[in-house]
């Protein structure tokens, strides 16, 4: 009988440890900052820094008026090539990365720090030495923005449910937490994963468009709640503060499995050439009153808020 106890606690503790090793919620010491910008104002702005994990490239960003809330961003889940960070005046840190499906072109993002806020603005240069036509449209930029370093918005050592409700959008009711969204079931896993049940992530889409279909090897399902505001954010494990990312153009915004959100930022001009278009984000930090960050958002972006 001890030995069949054994067996089994054996299988459970493995499970779990599977899934927490492959969701990426293991947490160690501090990263060794790479590249840190010079911050003369570090009561006031963020600090940014730069550091590597296996092959991710992560940008993060220390917010004073918060405690404890370290921010990363992985710059980006693309088929890009990173090249170089370096720090620029004022706090700023400028990426530059390789465009892999445009040879001699590159992407280069600088990363301003505000207070209560980081903007994330990117062009496309072309490297030295290139010539020839621009490309007619380039790989938007994905940044996945983690929450897993920030103490008290992270999901360990809760349960990874328990973290998703404390995340949100905002739709025709007002801010939605996103345990109240209808949530569909992971395709690309077992009805009875314990990932599944309920859902631990989701992707949404606007009030403006058609729910897509996807197919049974999706990493995740549409749910038919659908968001006014291109913001979606987590509030703090005791409910003071709130963080959150925005832009005016998402077709799509997601909450994954690394404590982390996307906010999927377009190109714009859409209409203009790849040479002067912009790709733009920023990530807020503030008390959780809901009302102010809207007002912020839409003051940063005035095209982020869309009618019911």
């Amino acid at each position: 009988m001890r030995t069949m106890w054994f067996r089994q606690y054996v299988v459970v503790v493995a499970a779990l440890l599977a899934v927490v090793l492959v969701q990426g919620r293991v947490y160690g010491e501090p990263p060794t900052m790479l590249v840190t910008a010079t911050n003369l104002a570090p009561n006031t702005l963020p600090t940014l820094g730069f550091w590597t994990e296996g092959k991710l490239t992560l940008l993060s960003a220390s917010f004073p008026n918060v405690p404890d809330f370290t921010c990363d961003s992985w710059c980006y889940e693309s088929n890009v090539e990173f090249l170089e960070a370096r720090p620029l005046d004022g706090g700023r840190l400028e990426l530059r990365h390789q465009l892999n499906a445009s040879p001699g072109f590159l992407l280069v993002t600088t990363v301003t720090p505000e207070p209560g806020a980081v903007e994330f603005a990117a062009r496309v240069e072309r490297a030295a030495g290139t010539t020839g036509e621009w490309p007619a449209s380039v790989e938007t930029p994905n940044l996945c923005w983690q929450l897993r370093r920030a103490k008290g918005f992270q999901s360990a050592p809760d349960p990874y449910p328990e973290f998703v409700k404390r995340c949100f959008i905002v739709t025709a009711q007002g801010v939605t937490f996103l345990d109240q969204t209808t949530r569909k079931r992971i395709p690309c896993r077992a009805a009875d994963d314990p990932v599944n049940n309920p859902p631990w992530v989701q992707m949404y889409v606007g009030v403006w468009q058609p729910l897509p279909a996807v197919g049974p090897t999706s990493w995740s399902d549409y749910s038919p709640d659908r968001y006014t505001a291109t913001v979606i954010g987590a509030v703090s494990r005791d409910r003071k503060w709130l963080a959150a990312v925005a832009n005016d153009s998402a077709p799509l915004m997601a909450q994954a499995w690394h404590d982390c959100l996307h906010n999927n930022p377009q190109w714009l001009p859409a209409d203009a050439p790849a040479k002067d278009r912009v790709w733009r984000l920023k990530i807020y930090v503030m008390e959780n009153e809901p009302g102010k960050l809207l007002e912020r958002v839409v003051k940063d972006f005035p095209n982020a808020k869309h009618a019911p």
